[in-house]
């Protein structure tokens, strides 16, 4: 683990939360973190191996892992209106704007990379590359648990749903009773996806897809959208938590891919 504090920045009167780690000027990695996480996990020693920040600082790159609204040290307002896709896309721009960073990877896992996903189709010059772990471009979560039955899959649907399987409580637990209004606005974004995948697709830099082997509708639906739009592709051992924590098998990949940029 490497020790950074928190910075801060203000954007539409939110306050975002990053740490930012390695040499000014070094090419830089930002990393956004998916629902219920927060930023300090992309350096967590819960890994099954090296942090992902330790990992590509070493390999000289300079890394930023932002709190997504709602998340971590960042602000959590109540109002729906705070959590438009073009928005919560801005926060991850306005936090490179702090920081001098013109251009920049980004690497989004799980509901991190929907938010890749937005800045792809918002702000497409920003980036260098695009890297999303447990996510497809333009899947949202109804579609990723194959209930498409239920329509758009909302907070509120989602407690009726785990509530007859019984995990209601232990679902919520997680979040303070404070938060959940932030958190039901952040979680109903996860079922806007329309124009992602195109957002993605008209990108004129690399991506990289890649998703644990126990997630049989992402992992077949991402080697699908991969072969279809020319993008890479890798899956690890585990399901989507597997996906994230099993970096000995995640962060080799990610670098290679990094590599063929600078070849």
């Amino acid at each position: 683990m490497l020790e950074s504090k928190t910075y801060f920045i203000e954007n539409r009167h939110q306050q975002i939360a990053y740490k930012k780690y390695g040499l000014q000027g070094d090419e830089t990695i930002v990393f956004q973190h998916g629902l219920a996480s927060k930023k300090e996990d992309w350096d967590s020693p819960d890994v099954k191996g090296m942090t992902y920040i330790e990992f590509f600082v070493n390999k000289g790159y300079r890394c930023i892992s932002i709190d997504c609204l709602s998340h971590g040290e960042s602000s959590i307002p109540a109002e729906s209106a705070n959590y438009d896709r073009n928005l919560l896309a801005l926060d991850i721009i306005s936090v490179m704007d702090a920081e001098a960073v013109e251009q920049a990877h980004l690497v989004g896992y799980s509901m991190g990379g929907l938010l890749g996903c937005c800045v792809a189709k918002f702000y497409p010059h920003r980036l260098l590359s695009l890297m999303l772990g447990g996510h497809c471009p333009g899947v949202g979560t109804a579609e990723e648990i194959q209930r498409l039955d239920v329509g758009k899959l909302t907070f509120d649907k989602a407690l009726e749903i785990f509530g007859d399987e019984g995990k209601e409580n232990e679902w919520l637990l997680q979040y303070p009773k404070d938060q959940l209004p932030a958190i039901r606005n952040i979680y109903d974004k996860m079922e806007e996806v329309e124009g992602l995948e195109a957002g993605v697709a008209d990108l004129n830099v690399p991506v990289l897809l890649w998703v644990g082997e126990e997630e049989p509708f992402i992992f077949g639906k991402g080697k699908m959208l991969a072969e279809q739009h020319g993008w890479d592709f890798f899956s690890v051992e585990g399901d989507h938590i597997g996906g994230f924590v099993n970096t000995g098998s995640v962060l080799p990949q990610l670098l290679a891919f990094l590599k063929t940029m600078r070849s």
